[in-house]
């Protein structure tokens, strides 16, 4: 997006909170159809973990695409915090849950392949 006046490319920051606020409508819904799926077939609950990681890739990557597809440049940039967010929005809920969590290497990890898959996400929306 240009500024009209210098001709800078700028973010939209509008853009990356409804791409977060997306996100989470999309993880929900997953949440739901996981929570069905499970209620109405003999899956067993040791997938939670590894879903909870898929879904949450699967919904930034989606909201990271259409927060990026009607963007000219810095996709990257705009998926890419779509995805910080996102993650960083759960990451303060989990201090403010459980006292006792504590941001480890893999809470670091997380919070860094979310952003590479806002990234990649926001890669793609602007080349569709």
């Amino acid at each position: 997006m240009r500024s009209q006046s210098s001709g800078k490319v700028s973010i939209s920051f509008a853009k990356v909170l409804k791409g977060v606020f997306l996100a989470y409508l999309l993880t929900i819904v997953l949440f739901i159809i996981l929570a069905l799926i499970m209620y109405f077939t003999r899956v067993s609950e040791s997938i939670i973990p590894k879903a909870v990681v898929v879904i949450s890739a699967l919904s930034i990557l989606l909201s990271g695409i259409n927060t990026t597809k009607d963007l000219e440049s810095m996709g990257w940039l705009h998926g890419g915090l779509v995805g910080l967010l996102y993650m960083g929005v759960l990451i303060i809920i989990s201090f403010l849950a459980a006292p006792s969590f504590a941001f480890t290497l893999n809470v670091a990890i997380d919070l860094f392949i979310s952003f590479l898959v806002g990234t990649v996400a926001g890669m793609i929306g602007v080349s569709l």
